[in-house]
């Protein structure tokens, strides 16, 4: 491969040196900003002698390179006048296209409501939860017992201000504590025994609007960003000396007055205005927005869209109580994506299809499409359509039947309380909405069909590979990482999950750190320490990639006991990483360890055994043949 070639080559098929707007490069891609993606010839670079992969996401433009992308980076960069080495560091130039502020919008809603997630939905189970233990007589309503389990179901939910005034911090880059603290403010009970005296509140001659800010979302969020500039301009004025209290001081004077006085307010009409969009629609529309809905959700999944809809099912949940459109229309796409799946490991005569058809089939009907949709639907696509049906006989079901959830939860088998509703048939419906997409799902499959893959047994020269030669052959690949093993289906990356890389596996960690999983060489260490290559000394070239898209980490998180070139041993420490802090910026942390030269094996075997988790790096990952 010519590095320079390669990257006059990719620049000529993007448009030009004037149509990239920003370049960086992770362990595996050039990851570019282009003012107009419409000119970039996808066709043509995917064509490209080293190029692996392309792929237009999330407002990115990524061409997969593999293991020399830094040095096509270097080529690259010097055509765009841009520094080689500030490839880890993100340009503040701004795609201003209609695409562009969406995809910034979405990716800031999904750093704000994505962490806080956990919570509320555990918090929003338990509540479901206390709505069943009396009807089965388990508990009494009136008992202490209850009552604290009740304080405990509502705390998440009455203090989301302050979850989310931490999530923003890290989005607009303010002072978590005094984010949190200016969201303490709105929920101060002296604040809230002035609203609830019934005399005005006045505050510098200006009367403040009586607003009960428990469970609120969008005011604490105005505010942050509000401190965003505030603090910034406080932190200028400020001598040093006095930075550590000079800069809050002046940030929470001037911000909390303001968002008591016009952003509290305009936040709780927005959120208000949120809702009743929603009841709009759903009064306008009725049960053909739900079955609408329920039919297109594996495409608003599969370009990550569906994370738009958190304030609007947080804002349904605040008034009137419930959602009857996202929630519901999610059962009906998750039990029918689960039910197709099904289908297709019964109907396969692929095992490898089979195993992962099943695996993805009853991860959909817990709630988790991702592996059924990436993994079965999208490459049989057929399927697909069979599902679309099924999803959209039962979206029309349960809208007709004003179908509610009570909590915000992905629907699934374990998670199906959401629907109970006390004195009504509302669980029963949802029972019988979710069997109904499966069942109709799994029919649709049997009828329509797919094309199944053909299974054949590959000899070279006509002659079976000695026993001899397949054992001498044999490499095992140790785990590098604490944790629960994942199929690489079920990664969300399109590189990863489409094995476009090469085979292997990913591992969900448990700890922060990363071991040798042979013996042999640090090939290539990418310089923010997020990924690592090596080789064995038998010739495996492994990848591991510590999370997805954490290069925009500029290595914050991660530290490196190892350099390129130095030699390891199976179960040396290579690297650590802060898996805390990165999930509470906001990305995933599932690692892929990726045999990056499959081609050149016969086979890369996942590990044999009942247990689907690793407890140490003495434990086999994976076979190589």
């Amino acid at each position: 491969m010519n590095h320079k070639d390669l990257a006059q080559d990719i620049l000529k098929h993007i448009g030009g040196s004037e149509n990239v707007q920003n370049s960086i490069h992770c362990m595996t891609r050039l990851r570019l900003t282009l003012k107009d993606s419409s000119l970039a010839n996808s066709e043509e670079i995917s064509r490209l002698d080293g190029v692996i992969q392309v792929a237009d996401t999330a407002g990115q433009y990524q061409v997969v390179i593999g293991n020399d992308v830094g040095y096509v980076y270097k080529e690259f960069a010097k055509l765009i006048e841009q520094n080689p080495e500030a490839s880890g560091q993100i340009v503040q130039n701004k795609d201003h296209s209609l695409k562009g502020y969406f995809n910034r919008f979405a990716n800031l809603i999904t750093g704000i409501f994505a962490p806080i997630i956990p919570a509320i939905a555990g918090a929003g189970m338990l509540k479901a939860l206390l709505i069943l233990l009396p009807m089965l007589n388990l508990m009494k309503e009136d008992s202490q017992t209850y009552l604290v389990l009740k304080i405990i179901s509502d705390a998440a939910f009455f203090f989301l201000p302050i979850l989310l005034a931490y999530t923003s911090s890290q989005k607009f880059g303010t002072n978590p504590m005094v984010s949190m603290a200016l969201a303490g403010v709105l929920l101060h009970p002296n604040l809230t025994a002035l609203f609830s005296s019934g005399d005005p509140v006045v505050f510098a001659g200006i009367p403040l609007k009586a607003v009960s800010y428990g469970s609120s979302v969008i005011p604490i969020i105005l505010i942050v960003w509000l401190m965003s500039y505030v603090e910034k301009l406080a932190d200028k004025l400020s001598p040093g000396p006095v930075k550590i209290f000079m800069v809050p001081l002046i940030t929470m004077i001037i911000v909390a007055p303001i968002g008591l006085l016009f952003l509290g307010p305009l936040g709780m009409y927005l959120g208000a205005g949120l809702a009743a969009g929603v009841l709009w629609i759903q009064q306008t529309a009725g049960w053909a927005a739900v079955a609408i809905l329920a039919v297109f959700l594996p495409f608003i999944v599969m370009f990550g869209m569906q994370k738009v809809f958190y304030p609007v099912v947080i804002a349904s949940l605040a008034s009137p109580g419930y959602d009857a459109l996202i929630g519901v229309a999610m059962l009906a796409a998750n039990f029918a994506q689960g039910g197709g799946a099904l289908a297709v490991s019964f109907k396969t005569k692929d095992p490898k299809l089979k195993q992962i058809a099943m695996s993805g089939g009853i991860s959909a009907l817990f709630g988790i499409t991702e592996p059924a949709l990436y993994g079965v639907h999208l490459k049989l696509k057929k399927t697909l359509l069979a599902c679309m049906i099924g999803a959209g006989v039962s979206g029309i079901f349960v809208g007709l039947i004003k179908l509610k959830a009570f909590v915000m939860v992905s629907p699934g088998i374990a998670t199906m309380p959401i629907f109970i509703e006390k004195g009504t048939s509302n669980f029963t419906f949802a029972i019988i909405g979710a069997v109904m997409a499966a069942v109709i799902a799994f029919i649709a499959v049997y009828i329509i069909g797919f094309k199944d893959a053909e299974t054949e047994v590959i000899q070279k020269n006509s002659e079976p590979v000695s026993t001899s030669e397949s054992t001498r052959n044999r490499e095992i690949i140790y785990a590098p990482i604490k944790g629960d093993i994942i199929p690489l289906a079920k990664v969300n990356d399109k590189v990863f999950s489409e094995e476009v890389m090469g085979k292997g596996a990913a591992i969900q960690p448990s700890e922060g750190k990363v071991f040798a999983p042979f013996d042999g060489q640090v090939e290539m260490i990418f310089h923010t320490n997020h990924a690592i290559g090596l080789k064995s000394n038998l010739g495996v070239e492994v990848l591991i990639h510590i999370g997805i898209d954490t290069v925009n980490l500029n290595g914050h998180y991660f530290t490196s006991h190892v350099q390129k070139g130095d030699t390891v041993k199976q179960g040396q420490l290579l690297i650590e990483f802060d898996q805390q802090n990165i999930q509470e910026a906001g990305y995933d942390t599932t690692t892929p360890v990726i045999i990056t030269n499959t081609a050149d094996y016969l086979e890369i075997l996942p590990q044999e055994g009942k247990t689907n988790s690793v407890s140490g790096h003495q434990q086999p990952l994976l076979t190589v043949l």
